[in-house]
């Protein structure tokens, strides 16, 4: 991560170890799996099957929904917007693959929606402790 980008972020991130997956309304929807999480953003990856990292050019804005399988983990309609993509080349350089990266900022987050981001973060802050 470049230097600028660390200076730019209000929060400290969380790596995320869990399966949380996120949902974005675009249409059809594309999914992809939580890297990283502050109570201001996070990014996530995914594989950009059917350009759908092209549905999220030129928009502002965009909900998404969080879960985690098989926890009883899920936060619907988080406000965000697009802050950064990084293009990462699949391990098979032969497919045609490409993962993506993406960092959301947050948006206006209800009182609910942003305990419930807080509970994740501490969550996996635990688990590291635990895991040291």
């Amino acid at each position: 991560m470049d230097k600028d980008a660390e200076n730019r972020r209000k929060e400290r991130r969380t790596a995320v170890d869990e399966n949380v997956y996120v949902v974005i309304d675009t249409q059809p929807e594309m999914m992809g799996q939580m890297v990283e999480i502050s109570s201001t953003g996070m990014a996530f990856t995914f594989v950009d099957l059917d350009s759908a990292s092209e549905r999220l050019k030129g928009r502002d804005s965009f909900q998404m929904d969080f879960f985690a399988a098989g926890k009883g983990y899920f936060i619907r309609n988080l406000p965000a917007r697009l802050v950064s993509k990084t293009d990462t080349p699949s391990a098979n350089a032969i497919s045609s693959l490409m993962i993506k990266r993406i960092g959301v900022e947050f948006t206006a987050l209800s009182v609910s929606q942003q305990v419930q981001v807080n509970s994740l973060i501490r969550r996996q802050n635990e688990r590291d402790a635990i895991n040291r």
